[in-house]
């Protein structure tokens, strides 16, 4: 399963939650790029450059990052990946992975919500400096202010969560998703759920829609 969506839709909060409840493997490709970034591989090393240059990092290699992850998946009950696939391109090379593993999707989850919702969340959101906790000022604050509560970590604000870059991020997001949309519309897997408004809830219209529980 892969939960697509704007940036600040909540993708990682649903995502996270619905692991839990399901006892399967969440997967963040955000963690997935921290992890292998730290690392001395020859992916990382890959990896790098493009980060550094400022360079973005081409489908493949993004692909190939996201892959190491899944072939060493110790979940016999499934995964659950947030934040990827991010175009058309990107959902054509999992699928064909998952193929030659005689395996494939079960359901392509598309969270969506207002765009002033989406830009109110992120200018309140906070991420931890050292283990990338996330945190909303609003919906879900830290225990201890600027604390985080799992690592004890510093928060801090990201320079793009600012109203303009968001409003562009989510202009860049819109145009590139309406491909990848269709691509999984096409293939009978794609559900959209409202992400606005009380997360039991919005959790409970995943579990109906894709029929779990």
């Amino acid at each position: 399963m892969v939960f697509l969506g704007p940036p600040g839709v909540g993708k990682g909060t649903h995502a996270d939650i619905l692991a839990k409840d399901l006892k399967i493997t969440h997967y963040s490709t955000g963690d997935i790029f921290r992890e292998i970034l730290k690392s001395s591989s020859p992916l990382g090393e890959k990896l790098e450059k493009y980060v550094n240059s400022g360079e973005l990092v081409p489908d493949e290699i993004v692909f190939e990052t996201v892959q190491e992850v899944l072939s060493n998946s110790e979940s016999e009950n499934g995964w659950l990946l947030d934040g990827y696939p991010r175009n058309k391109n990107q959902a054509e090379l999992l699928d064909d992975y998952l193929e030659t593993d005689g395996k494939k999707l079960d359901w392509a989850v598309y969270l969506y919500a207002p765009n002033e919702v989406l830009i109110k969340r992120l200018i309140n959101r906070r991420v931890c400096r050292d283990c990338g906790a996330i945190y909303n000022l609003v919906n879900s604050p830290p225990k201890i202010d600027n604390i985080c509560d799992k690592c004890g970590g510093n928060l801090i604000q990201r320079e793009d969560d600012n109203r303009e870059t968001i409003k562009k991020r989510i202009a860049i997001f819109e145009k590139e998703f309406e491909p990848l949309k269709e691509y999984y519309e096409n293939k009978g897997i794609l559900l959209k759920v409202l992400a606005e408004g009380n997360l039991e809830n919005i959790a409970n219209n995943i579990k109906e829609g894709c029929q779990i529980g």
